[in-house]
């Protein structure tokens, strides 16, 4: 008896110490892939050195990341990390879609893409390229001066870029030192707002509708399989029901599927269901990332087929020079976190948003679009979310305040990590764009848009002020 258990004990250390050993392996490949892939970006799309992606981006994510040794080839345009000297994964860049994580062993990745070349911007175009006037008005030089302020010791906001588009015109811009007007920065979680209009454009080309369901391959391989009937709309309200964990620890569903997965889309949409669709809601990056996959789908599945439509569709119709959706293994682009664009760039989407799809007199999406997109989801308990954006709306519980108090209701915003914001206010007429690499809670976004909401409207009351005395 005492060798049976002794057997049992160790068979059971044993077992203990190899998942242990493959959990450790596992965290480690995530960290250091999540690293070569920023590492990776950050250089080749932003320019940006190496140290200093370290410390402004990877580190602030976590400290763990400090851990991280990196190695840049210009020449193969690739990022390589470690951490701690063990668990190499690498990162490629390829023009069109930017960086790409590789699988683990993986050395290398060829993308047979022909690419879109842009010819001299149409000057007829609103915002072609130059440098915004400095603004005159002494407030709003300080307002602007005010976002790129270090109020935190602890923390530092790290703002890189503000633009400023008010009745349709870039009224202010300013930029961090290295950074300027054609400079590309990370939008993370904004992209998945992206998704959210290259879906309003296969709908209003007649190719997708919300109500219907979500064309994933493997949800229909079963008639009884329940995840069949998911919709669009319930994957754009975060609503599907599917389990997905959203928490950021180290080897959580989002961490693993951005950094250890070779196909996110495939990777979300195998999760099973843990609730009736639109019973509850549920904020989650692999919805996104289906969505992307149905978008690929929809529009003929080759990369070629699934970046022109990106460009022709979106991008090229409002002049986006900068703007890159960057893609998994599988080829797909991961829209949940990875599209890079110039601060301009992420506010003609908020403009586009604004002027309800119509851009430069053609209509890019269905009428009545962003009604629906910023319509409340109803089981989302703070009423802050609609369609793949989040919105300023007043809580159903009334002791609730909004999630800024001090902007008006009908604000909604594109959100991203680390402070990136896209604001867009119908009621003023105004886009305000914020990009940068917070480490804290607060990247001073709604003082920044309070201030420029009370500045802007001192202007318009001295025009009319002026106005009546001519």
């Amino acid at each position: 008896m005492l060798k049976k258990i002794i057997f049992i004990v160790t068979a059971m250390l044993l077992a203990t110490l190899a998942w242990g050993g493959i959990y450790l392996s596992m965290v480690l490949s995530a960290a250091s892939g999540f690293s070569a892939k920023n590492i990776c970006s950050g250089y080749f799309l932003s320019g940006m050195p190496g140290q200093m992606i370290m410390e402004q981006v990877l580190v602030p994510a976590s400290p763990f990341l400090s851990n991280i040794s990196f190695d840049i080839d210009t020449e193969n345009r690739k990022a390589d990390t470690q951490i701690f000297g063990y668990s190499r994964r690498r990162a490629v860049f390829n023009p069109g879609t930017g960086c790409t994580l590789l699988r683990q062993g993986r050395e290398s990745m060829a993308q047979l893409l022909e690419v879109a070349e842009y010819g001299t911007p149409d000057p007829t175009l609103p915002w072609p390229r130059g440098l915004a006037p400095a603004p005159e008005n002494a407030e709003l030089e300080q307002v602007l001066l005010n976002a790129f302020a270090e109020p935190d010791p602890l923390y530092a906001r790290n703002t890189k870029a503000v633009v400023v588009v008010h009745g349709g015109q870039l009224v202010a811009e300013k930029y961090a030192l290295g950074i300027d007007a054609e400079t590309p920065l990370p939008g993370w979680s904004m992209t998945k707002s992206v998704i959210n209009l290259l879906i309003g454009v296969l709908v209003r080309e007649g190719k997708l509708s919300v109500m219907q369901a979500a064309p994933v391959p493997r949800w229909h391989e079963d008639i009884a399989d329940p995840r069949g009937e998911i919709t669009i709309d319930q994957l754009l309200r975060m609503s599907s029901g599917l389990a997905f964990n959203e928490d950021y620890s180290i080897y959580s569903d989002v961490t693993r599927m951005l950094s250890v997965e070779e196909d996110a889309a495939g990777f979300a949409a195998s999760k099973p269901l843990v609730a009736e669709p639109d019973a509850r809601w549920s904020y989650s990056s692999g919805t996104s990332n289906i969505l992307a996959g149905v978008i690929r789908q929809t529009v003929g599945g080759y990369l070629q087929d699934y970046y022109d439509f990106t460009q022709n569709g979106l991008f090229r119709p409002l002049g986006m020079y900068t703007a890159t959706l960057e893609t998994d293994n599988n080829g797909t682009f991961i829209g949940s976190s990875y599209m890079y664009a110039s601060a301009r760039d992420w506010a003609k989407l908020g403009q586009l948003c604004l002027q309800d799809g119509v851009w430069n007199g053609k209509r890019l999406l269905p009428e009545g679009w962003i009604g629906y997109s910023t319509t409340p989801t109803p089981n989302n308990p703070l009423n802050n979310y609609g369609a793949h954006f989040w919105l300023n709306a007043d809580p159903a519980d009334s002791r609730r305040q909004r999630t800024w108090p001090a902007l008006p209701a009908d604000a909604y915003s594109m959100n991203g990590f680390q402070g990136q914001r896209v604001i867009i206010i119908p009621s003023r007429d105004l886009v305000v764009v914020r990009l940068g690499f917070s480490g804290g809670t607060d990247p001073g976004v709604e003082p920044l848009v309070a201030g420029l909401l009370r500045v802007l409207a001192s202007e318009q009351t001295s025009a009319g002020a002026d106005s009546d005395r001519n």
